[in-house]
């Protein structure tokens, strides 16, 4: 069996390269604007660049790749669901993207521990923060999107959410090294205000969700007595919260976050696709990335806002539900395979926490609440998409499997050597 140390390129100048490499696709596949031609270069270089990639790791990918096989078997079902796919071609295009975000997700964890990942993500994310802001400097007009600001991106949400998981990576970052974080402190609040000038109400809710978690760790680090005093409260409050918003959700969404009570036309959307997946193909769907070229897809998109769009449509909208898309491509079995990998890896994270208490497994559990919440209001954050998220998503479901493996391997060891 191949060890579990971690390999790495020895060479000083190969290794800086590589990260470059690294960070030039992570910010490739958060979808930022460049021009067409460009992107169509990209995507067809990402592929042999990425193969390169691999191949300096393949024995290691090869292991990191089964520590999670819920994960292995939801992906294996997407690719292999041409077998019932209603689009053949899309099925392929799309199966061909995700194997390609599978194995930069297993070669991020394979090349990179998880302090270096951190480290990668928050240039990733500074780097978005700061071309933002000097664009805007440069060119006003350039990053000018309906309703907010845009930045670097094609619309407004799609900052939105990039600025919300940075201003969590500043924090935990700056967090966990407070004698020199001064700059990180900065990119923090830049994050905090480039959300709120997105105005992209997804994102600021999830702001609003995430930033009171922080107070999470510090309430692990305490004494088990006072940690399960605390936690009790957290938890009441939550669930205070939670009544708070369902019984003023119309005031919320409408005069608060100017949603409306049907989130901004998607409540119509979900009705549809669920109604169609439902009657005609409940337990398979209409195969990975199929749904919205068939004939139930036409059906949805002519009868709500979407046929106002352009006629390209088919190959670009989505249910803006995450759990809703997997529903419509790989049907009930792709829900139940998406909600084993959860049901496995929420567990793991909270065990390695609260028995290590290291903050790089505070970072993945925010990461993957974020992740959860997301989800539900955007398509391209969740798993079984083929941007940075996704393969983000792959690397945090790999990486804690990998980190839980080693926790009770060395458990196991110290116990038999004391024994």
């Amino acid at each position: 069996m191949i060890g579990i140390s971690r390999l790495s390129i020895n060479n000083p100048i190969l290794r800086k390269l590589e990260v470059v490499v690294t960070v030039i696709w992570l910010l490739y596949f958060l979808d930022i604007k460049i021009p067409p031609s460009l992107s169509l270069l990209f995507n067809a270089l990402s592929y042999p660049i990425i193969a390169i990639l691999v191949a300096v790791h393949w024995k290691r990918i090869a292991y990191v790749a089964t520590r999670n096989i819920p994960l292995l078997i939801f992906v294996g079902t997407a690719m292999f669901s041409f077998f019932w796919s209603t689009n053949l071609s899309m099925t392929f295009d799309g199966s061909r993207g995700l194997l390609r975000t599978f194995l930069f997700g297993a070669y991020f964890v394979t090349s990179y521990n998880l302090q270096e990942q951190m480290k990668i993500l928050v240039k990733v994310f500074a780097l978005i923060a700061i071309l933002t802001v000097l664009v805007y400097l440069a060119f006003p007009s350039y990053g000018d999107a309906i309703g907010g600001w845009a930045g670097i991106f094609p619309y407004k949400n799609y900052l939105g959410r990039a600025m919300v998981l940075g201003a969590i990576l500043f924090f935990i970052t700056a967090l966990n090294n407070l004698k020199s974080s001064w700059l990180t402190w900065i990119l923090f609040g830049l994050a905090i205000f480039l959300t709120l000038l997105s105005d992209s109400s997804t994102s600021l809710l999830l702001l609003l969700i995430m930033l009171p978690q922080m107070l999470f760790y510090w309430i692990i680090q305490q004494k088990y007595k006072l940690r399960s005093i605390l936690l009790s409260f957290v938890c009441i409050l939550i669930f205070g919260v939670i009544v708070f918003i369902v019984a003023n959700q119309e005031t919320i969404l409408v005069d608060i976050l100017g949603e409306g009570l049907t989130f901004n036309g998607r409540t119509p959307i979900w009705t549809l696709v669920i109604e169609k997946v439902f009657h005609e193909k409940p337990i398979l769907g209409y195969g990975y990335q199929a749904f919205w070229s068939s004939d139930a897809g036409s059906y949805v998109i002519m009868h709500t806002w979407a046929s106002n769009e352009a006629p390209s449509i088919p190959t670009t909208f989505n249910a803006h539900n995450a759990y809703l898309e997997i529903f419509a491509n790989l049907g009930f079995l792709g829900l139940f395979l998406y909600g084993l990998v959860l049901l496995d890896i929420f567990p793991k994270i909270i065990i390695l926490l609260f028995s290590t208490k290291k903050i790089l497994f505070f970072w993945l559990l925010q990461f993957l609440i974020f992740i959860f919440f997301a989800s539900l209001a955007d398509v391209g954050i969740g798993l079984g998409n083929t941007s940075t998220y996704g393969m983000l998503s792959i690397s945090a479901f790999l990486s804690i499997s990998l980190e839980y493996e080693r926790f009770f391997k060395h458990k196991k060891i110290n116990a038999f050597t004391t024994s």
